[in-house]
């Protein structure tokens, strides 16, 4: 589908503001992929940290959020779902992998509590470069990053409809699922 619009991040908000309820993943991701935001735009929301990928608060509603994350090299994130979410991930900087996992057998992750054991599947890795989006939705289970041997800091803009309060990680040995709220910093003015 040819690029109609380059959009700044302040205008894919707008654009998502004006979307019907409820949200359709198609419409979503047709209104993120014509993300173009500048670097100016976006750096009061980047912050980088040794100790792990930042989740920055770039706008929060009623019926949507929008996060900017930062990875250094080798940083990923737990192996989760999206709660009741659609989630599209805009790259804006770097390359970024996402591995996809279904559960083994007849569990279903979303009846899971915290404390109970799943078996995960790994279905495969994809890599997505600057300007690609990819788009999920909740019961969807992955794990996204920025690789070891990358040259730059991976920038990716992430759109969770709606806002995601609490979701299930999964580890990566056990498969013992706890339920977390994530940790989003404010941004820098």
């Amino acid at each position: 589908m040819p690029l109609t619009e380059s959009l700044s991040l302040a205008a894919v908000r707008d654009r998502l503001l004006e979307l019907p309820h409820p949200f359709r993943k198609d419409a979503v991701q047709e209104v993120v992929r014509q993300l173009r935001p500048s670097m100016e735009e976006l750096k009061p929301y980047l912050h980088f940290s040794d100790a792990s990928y930042t989740r920055t608060l770039f706008y929060g509603g009623p019926r949507f959020e929008v996060l900017v994350l930062c990875w250094l090299p080798g940083q990923v994130s737990p192996i989760h779902d999206h709660a009741a979410s659609i989630c599209s991930m805009a790259v804006v900087q770097g390359t970024c992998t996402s591995e996809a996992y279904r559960p083994a057998g007849d569990v279903r992750p979303d009846h899971l509590a915290a404390g109970g054991e799943i078996t995960l599947d790994a279905t495969g890795i994809e890599t997505f470069n600057r300007d690609e989006v990819v788009t999920v939705i909740g019961g969807d289970i992955h794990r996204v990053g920025n690789r070891p041997e990358a040259d730059d800091d991976l920038v990716t803009v992430h759109f969770y409809l709606p806002a995601i309060r609490s979701m299930r990680c999964f580890d990566e040995h056990t498969g013992q699922c706890t339920v977390v709220e994530p940790t989003t910093l404010q941004p820098s003015f």
